[in-house]
């Protein structure tokens, strides 16, 4: 750093440096380090000044990174007569960064003139980023973003529930307002109540459709045209109190490469802004509307759009997570699809809890006369009790091994969302399973059930087969991508296998195994 700082005090290769200390800034304990070298000193300040644009551009953003409040006038006069377009959002980055109050009127002024202004189309992306930057301003200077009130529930709208793939019907069947019908991203829903909708548990989103083309041709100018005709500031207005704009994001669900994406994406939103003249409004941050453009495989984009106006209060109870929780919409979808198999009043067992998501959400799905939750992990346990405490149930939390646990009740139903591999060998995690199998027959009763989710098909099914007394009743394959199961069993008192058995006779007795196999097929288009 000092000898960039040099360099630039003797006017040597001023625009790379400026660009170097740029970057430099940005680490921990930098601008302590600079501050240190050059105590008053007006050096960066001074650039603003400089005929070359690309060094005036580079001289703000170090200003504002320095946090120059000092330099607060400089730059403002320097925004004020800036002729290159393309630099007046680097003064308005720095203004962000300092206590700029005293502008407040005029930039607002500014602001306002940019919207009004029809902007040609070389200067289309310049005026934009100032847009961005002025924006930004405007909302520090009002205390945020104005949240608007979700009001809509009395009305029937038209939207999709999205679902895991290959179980769309157990959501459909849920319905009763509307018409419904199975799609490949879920359920498709007319007329629906939005109220009812929210009670059920085993979608992912609600997004709303919009009336017009479902196939737009990757071009943001037409999607951005489409969009501005069709029903979404309808639907934005009658559903909501508070006054625009609306601040949204972009998801574009396609496989064109990144930098295109991101080139494409950046394009649809300044064309949005502008059809739509700012009802709608750009923003990485707290937006409050998602657009979403799902690619088909002809290179068309299904439009669709989700309102996080909309209080999601299904699984309010879960504050506390880690990286490997189960997603509570799968746990839910595993709840419903044992539903026929759960027992009333059952004493309830979690062999591997986490934070408690699968077996609250079996709870949920029948209440229980008792409910144990077993894990290691000390923390995991902790996040788990406040979780429950939240839900308002009374689960008994144990931070054990499961293999050490032991209880003088048997229980009707031991629940398992499988640990992956991770890092242990083919071997370990065999005798793991071994293990684990050997394990819920001494704490599981005479018919009692064991509702196992795990990726690890093939050696499930070997210790079923080993394990005679333990009965597949159903399987179902949740996620073929990487080959996760539910399995549902049900343990019988079996006859003691003669000692001369041979292996072959252990590892066929699962033969005559019941119910059904749900398996999922190809991915389909449109998936979420």
């Amino acid at each position: 750093m000092q000898k960039v700082y040099e360099d630039l005090k003797q006017g040597r290769d001023i625009r790379n440096n400026l660009i170097a200390l740029k970057q430099m800034l940005k680490e921990e304990g930098a601008l302590e380090e600079y501050l240190s070298m050059t105590e008053d000193d007006e050096l960066i300040a001074s650039f603003l000044q400089n005929e070359d644009a690309k060094i005036r551009k580079n001289a703000a953003l170090v200003l504002g990174l320095l946090q120059s409040q000092e330099s607060i006038e400089k730059i403002w006069e320097a925004y004020v007569s800036e002729s290159q377009l393309f630099v007046r959002g680097a003064y308005l980055s720095a203004l962000q960064k300092l206590n700029c109050r005293a502008y407040e009127k005029q930039l607002k002024a500014r602001y306002q003139k940019l919207l009004a202004y029809e902007a040609g189309e070389e200067e289309q992306k310049h005026v934009q980023d100032e847009m961005k930057e002025l924006r930004r301003l405007v909302i520090q200077f009002d205390g945020g973003i104005s949240r608007h009130v979700f009001t809509g529930y009395h009305k029937p709208q038209d939207f999709i529930l999205t679902t895991l793939k290959n179980y769309q019907d157990t959501t459909s069947v849920q319905i009763e307002s509307g018409a419904a019908r199975v799609i490949p991203m879920g359920v498709q829903v007319a007329g629906g109540d939005i109220r009812e909708a929210l009670n059920i548990r085993t979608f992912r989103e609600m997004l709303f459709t919009l009336r017009c083309d479902k196939n737009l041709p990757p071009r943001p100018a037409v999607i951005a045209g489409e969009l501005a005709k069709s029903n979404m500031i309808r639907i934005l207005k009658e559903l909501h109190e508070g006054e625009e704009p609306f601040y949204f994001r972009l998801e574009i669900k396609s496989t064109m490469p990144l930098d295109k994406k991101s080139v494409f994406a950046k394009k649809l939103a300044a064309e949005i802004e502008q059809r739509t003249r700012h009802f709608l409004v750009n923003s990485t941050e707290n937006y409050e509307v998602e657009l979403r453009f799902v690619q088909n495989r002809n290179g068309g984009f299904y439009p669709c759009m989700k309102l996080y106006t909309i209080p999601m209060k299904r699984f309010s109870y879960r504050k506390y997570t880690t990286a490997s929780s189960m997603h509570p919409t799968l746990a839910a979808l595993l709840a419903e699809l044992a539903s026929s198999w759960l027992a009333e009043r059952a004493r309830v067992l979690d062999a591997f809890c986490g934070t408690g998501t699968l077996l609250m959400e079996r709870i949920y799905a029948l209440p229980v006369r008792s409910a144990y939750a077993i894990d290691t992990f000390a923390d995991a346990i902790q996040g788990a009790r406040e979780n429950a405490g939240i839900a308002h149930m009374n689960i008994n939390f144990v931070n054990r091994s499961f293999f050490e646990f032991e209880h003088e009740q048997k229980f009707q139903e031991i629940w398992a969302d499988m640990p992956v591999r991770g890092k242990k060998t083919k071997e370990e995690q065999d005798a793991f399973y071994q293990a684990f199998f050997v394990k819920v027959q001494e704490l599981l009763q005479e018919r009692g059930r064991v509702f196992l989710f795990c990726n690890e098909n093939g050696i499930a099914k070997k210790y079923l087969r080993l394990n005679p007394c333990l009965h597949l009743k159903q399987e179902f394959c949740i996620r073929e991508k990487d080959g996760a199961y539910f399995f549902i069993i049900e343990m019988r008192e079996c006859a003691k296998q003669p000692e001369d058995a041979p292996q072959e006779a252990l590892e066929d007795s699962d033969s005559g195994k019941e119910g059904t196999v749900q398996e999922a097929g190809k991915e389909q288009e449109g998936q979420q």
